[in-house]
């Protein structure tokens, strides 16, 4: 009878099924009792190209971990539950060997569901693509303007050059043949807000166009006077502003708004020394290190609330499309 129900179990087909915010696991390795960091944030550095004025994660050092001490981080998140790591910056491609042996190792070794990446644009290239690709799911680049004067006002430019709009196109160009998930990342803001976007968005056709209502963080963009950067204030647009966006390209399906209520503590973010960013006070205070503290006594700072990621539809299919390569033309 027990060869016959084991005959019968192997049988079955596979199902493979994720359930977030869990708690407990089969695994040996030791589980979070609150938080499980399914969907993680990491800044390796700081260190960017451009010179966004809105941007709330500035230059303020120029620190990166050892490889070593990152992946060790990075195991204990998988150990602890994290299904999807995403790398934002800073500008990460600044140091893209880094970027690439960080998603091998999440791929190959730690077999996380989704590895992404934001980023400008301005530094990928092919040879990266080819080498470091197939472990990379979605591709998000930002863009916050298809008229090139409204970006160069902005600074999203390196050294006030355009080129900007061309580079995003490529770069998707580039990720969609090679089956990587596109996705675009704008912020709106008093230059940008009655820009029509539609045409522009539909060809470069993402599986998600991330739209930002312009955000303030005290000691990132709001001003000498708290020991920022940047200054986002002239900025900031009202939320009928937003709203009168995000009506005027509804039709659009990949359209995902995040107004500054759904920014608010939804996101679980690593600062360059594997610490958690709690900003739930209007500005980003760094927690203790993973690599110090370990995952679950690290969470405790870092003020993040589930209902809220799940509300702004923090889990989506995040796994790259599987392409064709019958024709040689992916040879990973």
């Amino acid at each position: 009878m027990a060869t016959l129900v084991s005959s019968f179990i192997s049988a079955l087909p596979k199902i493979s099924i994720s359930i977030p915010f869990v708690t407990g696991s089969k695994d040996s390795e030791p589980k979070p009792e609150g938080v499980v960091p399914i969907s993680v944030n990491y800044f390796p550095h700081r260190l960017c190209n451009y010179s966004c004025d809105f941007c709330f994660h500035t230059t303020k050092n120029l620190k990166i971990l050892p490889i070593e001490d990152a992946k060790y981080a990075l195991l204990l998140l998988a150990q602890a539950g994290m299904k999807k790591l995403n790398i934002s910056g800073g500008e990460p491609f600044l140091k893209p060997d880094f970027i690439g042996e960080i998603f091998r190792y999440c791929k190959e070794e730690l077999h996380i569901e989704s590895c992404s990446i934001v980023n400008n644009g301005s530094k990928v290239t092919e040879k990266w693509l080819d080498t470091y690709g197939e472990h990379l799911d979605v591709m998000a680049i930002s863009c916050d303007s298809f008229d090139p004067e409204t970006n160069l006002r902005q600074g999203r430019s390196e050294n006030g050059k355009p080129g900007h709009i061309d580079r995003v196109f490529e770069v998707a160009d580039w990720c969609h043949k090679r089956g990587i998930k596109v996705k675009i990342n704008t912020v709106v803001t008093v230059h940008n807000w009655n820009e029509d976007m539609i045409d522009s968005i539909r060809q470069l056709n993402p599986c998600r166009w991330k739209v930002f209502q312009c955000l303030l963080l005290d000691g990132e963009n709001t001003g000498a006077e708290t020991g920022s950067l940047r200054d986002a204030r002239r900025l900031l647009i009202t939320s009928e502003q937003f709203q009168a966006f995000l009506d005027y390209h509804k039709e659009l399906d990949c359209l995902i708004p995040e107004s500054n209520e759904a920014m608010k503590d939804s996101y679980l973010l690593l600062d360059e020394d594997m610490c958690f960013l709690n900003c739930q006070d209007g500005n980003k205070i760094s927690g203790r290190s993973i690599l110090q503290v370990g995952v679950e006594e690290a969470l405790k700072d870092a003020g993040f609330d589930e209902k809220q990621f799940i509300d702004r539809k923090g889990i989506f299919d995040w796994k790259k499309d599987v392409k064709d390569q019958s024709d040689g033309s992916l040879d990973w």
